[in-house]
């Protein structure tokens, strides 16, 4: 049987990796870094365990391809067009600005303006693979920071086309601004028509591959399409990744993005781990020991000089401090479309050897800081809440007016959990006012003449024009955890008799909100396991009672640790209600109770049951009059055992 020549490549590739994962994650290393550690262990300036990385590339560009695919099912065509203005503002912005600057201190170190304008281009960009792979392990990338973050790195991917022709123009060729104009316009072309055909084409695909009910047709499918819009892409002059992303925003929009996403992660996660690999097979580490003060310093130039520029733009295109900082660190690493620009630049002669590995040495160590960078951001965030944006915020403060609230709720963030709160103090009467950082959803809410204020509600002052001092309660519904702590602490300075409920995600948040003041914490992932439990006793047969005996179980397991031990008396009336067998039980037309009062009836007496309430219009009486005519459509319900249950329901139907 022939060798395979890729297969003890790759052995090596996984085994070290696996070593070198393992042992960092016991340490609390993330996983991107342990990869680029591997790498280098791996790579020819390492241990020279593998030399020939042409091979790992390959399945490496598999990985971001696939990595950029997912990330795009969970993205939607109506929010990239909502993001319009941070991709193609804010986005060209970064690449413009970051630049001028890097010429300038290029030509400030005796450089010449095209070296200058290569390592501007080289270090602009920011790495996709990296940042999206780390935000999305923490449910992320729906935050402003999030969202801002990604469409900065939508514009760097498209720009990635004029970039590559800005090299030959460099090297004097016979390339000229035209051309790179016409590049550009080329890019947004190619984006536009992947986009239209892959809307018109792959929902029906899609659609027509699921109604087959085969998991392995559906499965191939979704490979060809991830895989084959990405070639398609990469022949028109795009990246490959940007393709992929591009196809993953259409699926989105169909109701088989949950499935598709789940068949196409396994394979993401294997190859995209390969991709961080062959990034690390770069380094020359002898580079590092040669000029330490270099290996150093540069790498903190970059870092800070782009977390500057997406900082300051970031807050000048409307995003509040707290996410500009987080954003500002996110993005301060150089990407790996870097490598093809020094690939490029190489081969045209403005880049040689020593100055390529230079630059890569760089941009390794920016990635590989990055995961402790976006952990910095998250920590000086808090710090930065108040800091303003560099423009008007719409609908902002100054719409409330002199108006002051009194006995109000603050409902912080109008997504769905909001919208049903709102609906529900809508149905009580109670006003409230809406903190929201979305501008169409805020121009929307305006319109329909509900109080509403733009902004971070991390800010003080924003909180103060809110009146949450006079106010009676909080919601807290955002998905932003690092923000939902922030807010909790500086509402409960301004507030002490506030109740704050806060929503989170993970149960392991709980206890850090409480410490920052919040009264209530509902975890998304507890208040689905319980509902999980219900519908699974519920499938098996299991009474009312005891499935509402098992969620009290898990309640009073959980709860007790997330809120502080429950008092006895509410402890024994949880008890009381599980331990409850409550039926309704419907008075049809037919029925011959129709006309009876209770007291003829005397459930009681003849089955066991006990009548505890009657409804009757939607209107439900508790402790009925015994006196009263059951009429047709009435529900009475029955606190009773199943085998009571049942007589009755005979009974009634007599």
């Amino acid at each position: 049987m022939p060798d395979i020549p890729l297969l003890p490549n790759l052995l090596v590739v996984i085994a070290v990796s696996l070593v070198v994962v393992y042992g960092l994650r016991r340490l609390r290393v993330p996983p991107v870094v342990g990869f680029l550690l591997a790498g280098i262990i791996i790579g020819p300036g390492g241990l020279g365990l593998e030399r020939d990385r042409a091979v790992i590339e390959s399945l490496a560009e598999i990985g971001v391809i696939l990595l950029l695919f997912t990330i795009g099912l969970k993205f939607s065509l109506q929010e990239m067009i909502r993001l319009r203005l941070w991709v193609f503002g804010a986005g060209t912005a970064q690449l413009a600005l970051t630049m001028a600057l890097v010429i300038a201190l290029a030509r400030g170190l005796g450089y010449d303006g095209r070296m200058g304008a290569l390592l501007g281009a080289m270090v602009a960009l920011s790495s996709t693979a990296v940042v999206l792979k780390l935000q999305e392990e923490r449910g992320e990338t729906s935050t402003p920071y999030g969202r801002f973050c990604l469409s900065v790195l939508i514009l760097q991917d498209i720009a990635v086309v004029p970039l590559l022709l800005l090299v030959p123009m460099l090297a004097a060729s016979d390339v000229g601004p035209l051309r790179l104009v016409a590049g550009l316009g080329w890019s947004l072309v190619m984006v536009a028509a992947v986009l239209l055909a892959a809307r018109l084409l792959f929902p029906r695909l899609i659609s027509a591959v699921a109604r087959t009910r085969s998991p392995e047709v559906f499965t191939l499918t979704v490979i060809l399409v991830a895989l084959g819009t990405a070639l398609i892409s990469g022949k028109a002059g795009l990246s490959l990744a940007l393709g992929a992303f591009l196809a993953g925003v259409v699926i989105s929009e169909t109701p088989y993005a949950h499935h598709v996403t789940a068949q196409i992660m396994p394979l993401r996660d294997a190859f995209s781990s390969l991709f961080f690999v062959s990034v690390g097979m770069l380094v020359e580490p002898r580079l590092w020991l040669q000029a330490p003060l270099e290996a150093v310093g540069l790498p903190l130039a970059v870092v800070l000089l782009k977390a500057v520029v997406v900082t300051v733009l970031a807050l000048a295109f409307g995003v509040g401090g707290r996410a500009a900082v987080a954003a500002g660190l996110a993005l301060a690493q150089v990407g790996e479309f870097s490598f093809i620009l020094a690939q490029a630049g190489s081969e045209a002669g403005l880049l040689d050897p020593d100055a390529r590995q230079t630059f890569l040495s760089v941009s390794v160590v920016t990635m590989a800081a990055t995961p402790v960078l976006m952990a910095l951001g998250r920590r000086l965030s808090s710090r930065a809440a108040g800091l303003g944006r560099l423009r008007p915020t719409w609908g902002g403060p100054a719409s409330l007016g002199e108006e002051k609230l009194q006995d109000h709720v603050v409902l912080v963030g109008y997504g769905f959990n909001g919208q049903h709160v709102a609906a529900a103090l809508d149905g009580l009467g109670v006003e409230y006012l809406v903190l929201e950082l979305n501008p169409n959803t805020v121009a929307s809410l305006q319109q329909q003449g509900l109080r509403v204020v733009y902004g971070d509600a991390c800010q003080e002052e924003l909180l103060k024009r809110a009146s949450v001092q006079t106010a009676r309660a909080m919601v807290v519904s955002i998905a932003d955890a690092v923000a939902a702590r922030v807010i909790t602490a500086v509402a409960r300075h301004l507030n002490p008799q506030l109740r704050i409920i806060v929503r989170t995600r993970f149960v392991g948040e709980a206890e850090t909100l409480r410490q920052q003041g919040a009264d209530e914490v509902v975890p998304e992932e507890f208040e689905t396991a319980l509902q999980l439990v219900a519908l699974v006793m519920g499938a098996y047969g299991a009474s009312r009672r005891a499935i509402e005996r098992e969620r009290e179980r898990i309640r009073a397991a959980n709860y007790a640790v997330l809120r502080g031990e429950q008092p006895v008396a509410e402890r024994r009336l949880a008890s009381l209600l599980s331990a409850a067998d409550l039926h309704e039980v419907d008075i049809s037309p037919t029925s011959g109770a129709v006309g009876q009062s209770l007291r003829d009836l005397d459930l009681r007496a003849r089955t066991g049951a006990l009548v505890v309430a009657l409804i009757r219009n939607d209107e439900v009486t508790p402790n009925p009059d015994p006196d009263k005519p059951l009429q047709p459509g009435d529900i009475l319900v029955l606190y009773c055992e199943e085998a009571a249950l049942r007589e009755a329901e005979s009974l009634l139907s007599l």
